[in-house]
């Protein structure tokens, strides 16, 4: 990889329980502040684990380094937390691809029944047990690693449905926010992975939560807040690499008529699809016009005959090599036609000067 990097600052003092300072990261040397945001999806994940394996593999080393804060959102979220382990992103992608089918387990294996009665069950029950994830998840992050043990800073999204508020996990990148650093990053992972109607809702610190892609599928302006806002950062300063999951996107057919009730709705996950299509448009529309050639976001549009292949829960083998197919298209494009390059590597033109981000406001 070309160029030097800068491998540590420790401009913010972590606020670990150990009381130990976190070098927080500040890669870039034209002075600005990255982020990196990866939206929900469920199996769909694997799209951008895909192709950050490939980014990792142009850069020579681990993605989180290139970037001050990494925002992830349901499955995002695990990715982010792995990334800022410096866990490869082959062996992110690897336990998707592994855990898959075991996570969103065929209901006729489980039920043996029909259509009808699989849906009164997903009527009453969520339809996948979390047990799986949890599995899934101490695998991969282990079973006792906290948000504080992070080499990167993070900003996740949740609901907590016991407060009725939106949380956001955060790494301890500022004094006052430690309270989340001794959280387990499995369970958190529950927690932001919790979607309704798939799976059970997740209990954290005597709260209930459920899957932030009820409001932030791709956490972009999560992570713009936090710069802007909480950090002090002008938006002359701010880049963000946004990679999506497919899911920007939602249409129906005419032919069905206009009159959906709650079976059809609910049938392929319309609804849930149509939400996180919408939200994701607002995003990209706003980060666009906002930060303007800065904002890079990395997607593919799926074509007709794509949904059987692209759905929350699809971990078959077609499944997996359609998304794997469309992520190296969509990283090839982007390689050639896009800055992507700058932010993968530190040759870029500018100034050695790093972001300024010692006095963040104290609010959480």
């Amino acid at each position: 990889m070309g160029g030097t990097m800068q491998e540590t600052r420790t401009a913010e003092t972590s606020g670990e329980p150990d009381g130990r300072a976190a070098p927080w990261r500040s890669p870039s040397p034209d002075g600005t502040f990255r982020i990196l945001s990866l939206s929900g999806g469920g199996y769909l994940g694997l799209y951008s684990a895909h192709m950050l394996t490939r980014m990792e593999e142009a850069a020579g080393g681990p993605i989180a380094r290139h970037f001050d804060l990494i925002c992830g959102t349901s499955v995002g979220a695990i990715t982010a937390m792995a990334l800022s382990l410096e866990i490869p992103a082959a062996e992110i992608e690897a336990a998707i691809v592994r855990d898959g089918p075991a996570i969103f387990r065929s209901r006729s294996t489980v039920w043996g029944v029909g259509l009808i009665s699989s849906f009164v069950h997903d009527l009453m029950r969520p339809r996948y047990s979390d047990e799986p994830l949890r599995e899934s998840f101490a695998g991969l992050l282990g079973a006792d690693t906290t948000l504080g043990q992070a080499k990167c800073r993070l900003a996740i999204p949740a609901v907590n449905m016991t407060t009725g508020q939106i949380d956001i996990f955060k790494t301890p990148h500022n004094k006052d926010w430690s309270h989340h650093a001794s959280l387990r990053m499995a369970d958190i992972g529950l927690a932001v992975t919790a979607a309704p109607t798939f799976f059970p809702m997740a209990t954290l610190g005597g709260s209930l939560y459920v899957d932030g892609a009820l409001f932030a599928n791709a956490p972009d302006l999560v992570g713009l807040h936090e710069a802007e806002y909480y950090l002090g950062l002008p938006k002359d300063r701010i880049r963000m690499l946004s990679i999506g999951t497919t899911t920007s996107n939602f249409s129906v057919p005419q032919r069905l008529g206009r009159n959906y009730g709650v079976m059809r709705w609910l049938r392929r996950s319309r609804l849930f699809s149509t939400i996180l299509a919408a939200q994701q448009q607002l995003t990209r529309a706003f980060l666009t016009h906002h930060l303007g050639s800065a904002y890079l976001r990395l997607d593919s549009i799926r074509a007709p005959g794509h949904e059987l292949d692209l759905g929350f829960d699809s971990a078959s083998e077609a499944g997996t090599r359609t998304i794997s197919s469309l992520a190296d298209f969509a990283f090839e494009n982007a390689m050639k036609h896009t800055d992507l390059p700058r932010f993968l590597f530190d040759d870029a033109p500018g100034t050695s000067v790093a972001p300024d981000i010692s006095a963040p406001k104290t609010a959480s």
